[in-house]
Order: C-alpha cells, then sequence, then structure tokens
C-alpha cells in the first residue's frame, strides 16, 4: 500500500483535469498529489490556456471549477494549490519554476459551499 495515499483525493486531480480539458480555451491540464508519511497530503492542479482565449471569466471559471470538483469529491481536507498558465509562456519539465503562471493560489472556500456546490461526501466510517 502507498503510504497515506487516498484514491478519492488522486479522483478529484482525475476529475479536475478531466473537467479542464472540455474546455475549447485550455490547451493542456495537468495534477500532482503528493502524499507520505513524511510528507503529509498536498495537491496541485496546473491548467495551460490557450494565450488567445485569456479573460478574467476564463480563469475565475477555471478555478471554480477546480473548487467545485475538490468540494464535491472527497470529505478530507488536503493542501491543493492551482496554476494557470498561457500558451505564451509554458511550464516546461526542463524548465521547471521559470515560467510565470497569469495566476495561482490555494483552494478555499467562503461561506457555504455546500449552497454552491451541493452536499460534501462523509467520512466513511471504520
Amino acid at each position: 500500500m502507498l503510504e497515506n495515499f487516498h484514491a478519492d483525493v488522486n479522483a478529484v486531480g482525475r476529475q479536475i483535469v478531466a473537467d479542464w480539458k472540455q474546455r475549447p480555451d485550455v490547451a493542456a491540464a495537468q495534477f500532482e498529489y503528493r502524499h507520505g508519511l513524511d510528507l503529509g497530503e498536498s495537491m496541485t492542479v496546473e491548467v495551460l490556456v490557450h494565450a488567445d482565449k485569456i479573460t478574467d471569466t476564463t480563469v475565475a471559471d477555471l478555478v471554480e471549477i477546480a473548487k467545485r470538483d475538490y468540494w464535491r469529491g472527497t470529505w478530507k481536507s488536503v493542501s491543493t494549490d492551482y496554476r494557470v498558465y498561457t500558451t505564451d509562456d509554458p511550464p516546461y519539465a526542463a524548465k521547471r519554476g521559470q515560467a510565470k503562471p497569469i495566476a495561482d493560489g490555494h483552494i478555499t472556500f467562503e461561506g457555504d459551499p455546500a449552497a454552491s456546490y451541493g452536499p460534501r461526501p462523509t467520512q466513511p466510517s471504520k
């Protein structure tokens, strides 16, 4: 068994990426789920948007998708960051950390997320 791996958290990352990739303004998307006894748990979701399709609304919609999928996907609280890049300045593995995201942040919720996104899964009983 993988240390501290939770299938539902991994599924959240897959769902966010799948929903992002359905949009015509998205060129690519990926996620990284880190887990382990020494690491704790964290996730980063990244999306690459076609440069000619970027608007404030596009970025806001992408963040909303990530929030919705996270809320609906797991009862666990996992530190989750998002990054939005443009095709004009994409991140490359060979040049890690050199591309600058046009938007980035931490997934947080204000008010009552259940009112916006519906009920959240509950922790399974043991």
